[in-house]
């Protein structure tokens, strides 16, 4: 790993801690004040076009960008949202819409 700079902070990556602040700043700068302005499932056809099996649940947020849970950080598939502790939004299948 490398050093990354990020606000005016240098991160040294290949340090957990490091890497974990980054992360977590960068996100942080992307997401906190934000608001939610529309939810919908990816449709059949956008998930199909990017190779994905299922169709998470994607967020628009009030600068038009919007957000959806991945299987992983490669994006190999759409993944389910936990909410709070005993709720999750689910993936749906491509063959569910």
């Amino acid at each position: 790993m490398s050093k990354a700079k990020f606000n005016g902070k240098e991160y040294d990556l290949s340090k957990g801690k490091d890497r974990n602040q980054y992360w977590t700043d960068y996100a942080a700068d992307k997401l906190v004040g934000k608001i939610i302005t529309k939810v919908e499932y990816l449709s059949s056809k956008e998930a199909k076009d990017i190779y994905w099996y299922k169709r998470p649940l994607a967020m628009q947020l009030n600068d038009g960008t919007w957000i959806y849970p991945m299987q992983d950080d490669e994006g190999n598939d759409g993944g389910a949202i936990a909410y709070g502790e005993k709720d999750t939004f689910p993936v749906l299948g491509v063959e569910d819409e």
